[in-house]
């Protein structure tokens, strides 16, 4: 039962993380009720639910017939998943709290980059410094543990952001001044224990999502990006590494 009530509010939460991820980039605004995607007419309640909605209208919008993004139900779900992990992993604590609240962080960010190859600067920094901040409260972690790694992958991924400039100097870089302000919050959020294994998988990811790209590029494929979207795959590896192993990273065999 309390895994079916955590399940509830982890998709009340994406709906919460849906609105974010609607308005943000288009409206910079989340003032008034929740308006279709597509012709801007104002929702039915029953479509403003979180996954219902989408599932209801079987994934077209009533308003206007057209087809509703997938993205949306998928955040939903990942949303729930989420928080019924962590709360598997740490119940009702300050680690759940913090553990939720950075991967709203995450879902957010990582789902905006993908549809608009975007990170906001000032939200990202203030994630990072509330990050950092509350890094006291939480077991497994620290404000020193927070500020290495913040400072460990600010310089790394500085280093990529000019490796990439120099390599692409007369083309859009593939790497952005975004991605290194999202890699210093997944430094300070899981710390210089953690960093690691969170931007591993996050590569790993990334390089495997490229070659598959690459793969299709050469059978003849039309319309395929040139680039990735490498902030969505940071976000998905630091969150995978975060429901996995948590802030008290892998533990030795005894």
């Amino acid at each position: 039962m309390d895994l079916i009530l955590v399940a509830l509010a982890g998709l009340l939460l994406g709906g919460c993380l849906n609105l974010i991820i609607i308005r943000l980039p288009r409206e910079q605004g989340f003032s008034g009720w929740p308006r279709c995607t597509r012709c801007g007419q104002p929702l039915a309640w029953w479509q403003a639910l979180p996954l219902l909605g989408w599932l209801a209208q079987g994934g077209r919008a009533r308003c206007c017939s057209q087809r509703l993004e997938a993205l949306y139900p998928l955040i939903d779900l990942i949303t729930a998943a989420t928080f019924v992990l962590l709360y598997v992993q740490h119940h009702l604590s300050i680690s759940l709290v913090y553990s939720a609240a950075v991967a709203a962080v995450l879902i957010v960010t990582g789902a905006i980059d993908w549809q608009h190859r975007l990170i906001y600067t000032l939200p990202t920094l203030g994630a990072t410094l509330a990050a950092s901040v509350a890094a006291f409260a939480v077991p497994f972690h620290s404000v020193l543990n927070a500020l290495a790694g913040l400072l460990i992958a600010g310089i790394l991924f500085v280093i990529f952001y000019m490796l990439a400039r120099f390599l692409f100097p007369a083309h859009h870089a593939p790497f952005g001044l975004g991605d290194v302000y999202l890699g210093m919050f997944i430094g300070a959020a899981l710390g210089l224990t953690n960093l690691p294994g969170a931007l591993l998988y996050g590569m790993l990811l990334a390089g495997a999502f490229s070659a598959i790209l690459v793969i299709v590029r050469r059978i003849g494929k039309r319309n395929v990006p040139q680039y990735i979207s490498y902030g969505t795959f940071l976000c998905i590896g630091a969150l995978i590494y975060l429901v996995i192993w948590g802030l008290a990273g892998p533990q030795p065999l005894s």
